[in-house]
């Protein structure tokens, strides 16, 4: 049968709460919060924004840096331009300028810096990047970003000077933005050894979290222990003084809760026996009172009519005292079945097997057209005590006359095992099945339960649309009462 096709009907351990109990009291629920997860998450979200601020600074600390630099450099350049001037023009020809950027050459080895001269007419006459040494790879796109920051007044403009004074071009000097990447590229080094930092951070701080939050798995078996019935589940006392807390009210809450069970176990199983009592005085007054007035009265009329029948003036009355005959008849019989049904004579007398094989046979004679009705029993079953031999004789005679009543089935097969101290007891029929939804709650399925929960047992429902039901019951011996 397929999961989805099943509707599931468990005896649980404690009682449904009330409508109202079941509403949030306050808006609506959160998601559970993983301790661990959390904290790794916003260590890792600290660490990226503490990186990205830093690059960040860095970046902007550099440009700065480069941009200050840059009229001091700019100062240089123009004075090895200036004396190198005589040599590369005429001294009174201010048309052709022409300038020799090799004399910068010296200058790398601890400035870099790009240089661009113009004449006075703004025509470009040298142009070149001097470097230490050639960028890093991928310091292309940190350099893009420099320069889309860079302004004109972030330029340098110096006079090209002849002598004596004479003005014949510009020089424009700018930093290198490309070794300025590299120098932050090589900054990533350090950024990475932060994060190693940053990853034994975080295992010196999750490991002792992962080791403090280890009893949190030991309570949450604990507590699915506790609401599946075990109330001698117990837990030890932790590291951490608050789940050492949390210990000490969950032992305390289970040792409650196995005290107020047993309480009502013992009240549970009383009013059965109280119950199996009342069953047997009204069995016997049924049989000792009430079966001999209608025997009596059957004696009666059995003589009025025979008394009766030689005249035949009296011939309605003698139609008269044959209906009242088979109706007395008929009252005798059915209060025979109701002491049966109340007190089973082989129940007592020969065991709960023997029993069970006439409330069986009684099933098919009382109801037209019943089912096939197959029996199935393994262990010793006739060997407990009075008590449980009843209670699971009541099971059988709920489970059954539930099966004949609702379920229009066209066989019945009971399995009734023993293991131990253990009982098992399957009822299962091929009928209708559940076909409203959940199964409803019967005054016959409640008095399994409480039969069920009175032994400490457990009681299961299976049903689906055109596929049967079937019941499951596992008892306990031993766990009667005072468990």
């Amino acid at each position: 049968m397929p999961p989805e096709a099943e509707s599931t009907n468990r005896l649980d351990r404690t009682p449904p709460p009330a409508p109202d109990a079941a509403r949030p009291l306050v808006g609506p629920t959160r998601a559970a919060l993983d301790l661990q997860r959390s904290l790794l998450q916003r260590l890792l979200a600290f660490a990226c924004l503490l990186t990205l601020l830093l690059l960040a600074a860095h970046g902007w600390q550099i440009r700065q840096q480069a941009l200050a630099d840059t009229p001091d450099t700019a100062a240089v350049i123009q004075q090895l331009l200036n004396q190198d001037q005589p040599r590369q023009a005429d001294v009174f020809n201010r048309e052709s300028i022409r300038v020799d950027l090799a004399v910068l050459e010296p200058l790398a080895r601890r400035l870099a810096f790009c240089v661009q001269v113009e004449d006075l007419w703004s025509r470009q006459i040298g142009a070149a990047c001097v470097r230490p040494a050639p960028p890093r790879s991928g310091a292309g796109v940190v350099a893009r970003w420099l320069e889309a920051l860079h302004t004109p007044a972030d330029t340098s403009v110096r006079p090209l000077l002849r002598a004596p004074g004479v003005a014949v071009g510009h020089i424009h000097v700018r930093p290198d933005w490309h070794t300025e990447a590299s120098h932050w590229l090589s900054s990533m080094y350090l950024v990475l050894v932060g994060w190693a930092a940053l990853a034994m951070l975080a295992a010196v701080i999750v490991r002792p979290v992962r080791r403090a939050l280890r009893p949190a798995d030991q309570i949450l078996a604990a507590i699915g222990r506790l609401e599946g019935g075990d109330t001698t589940v117990r837990l030890p006392a932790f590291e951490l003084d608050e789940f050492r807390r949390i210990a000490n009210e969950f032992n305390s809450l289970a040792a409650q809760l196995a005290t107020t069970r047993a309480a009502e176990r013992r009240l549970a199983t009383h009013l059965l026996d109280v119950r199996e009592d009342e069953r047997h005085y009204l069995a016997r007054e049924l049989h000792d009172d009430m079966g001999q007035h209608l025997t009596s009265l059957r004696a009666d009329a059995a003589y009025l009519r025979q008394s009766l029948a030689a005249s035949t003036a009296h011939a309605p009355l003698t139609s008269v005292l044959d209906s009242l005959c088979e109706t007395l008849a008929r009252m005798h019989e059915s209060i025979q079945n109701i002491v049966h049904r109340l007190r089973p004579p082989r129940l007592e007398a020969f065991g709960l097997i023997a029993g069970l094989e006439q409330l069986i046979a009684d099933c098919k004679r009382m109801h037209s057209g019943a089912p096939s009705i197959q029996f199935h029993h393994q262990g010793l079953l006739d060997t407990l005590e009075p008590t449980l031999i009843i209670h699971l004789y009541r099971i059988v005679q709920e489970g059954l006359t539930n099966a004949l009543r609702h379920a229009d089935a066209s066989q019945i097969e009971i399995d009734l095992q023993r293991n131990g101290d253990r009982f098992r007891l399957s009822i299962r029929d091929d009928g209708k099945g559940d076909t409203a939804g959940p199964v409803l709650e019967g005054l016959g399925r409640l008095g399994i339960r409480e039969r069920a929960s009175a032994l400490g047992g457990t009681v299961e429902w299976i049903s689906a649309p055109g596929r049967g039901t079937q019941l499951r019951v596992e008892l306990l011996a031993g766990t009667r009462g005072a468990t």
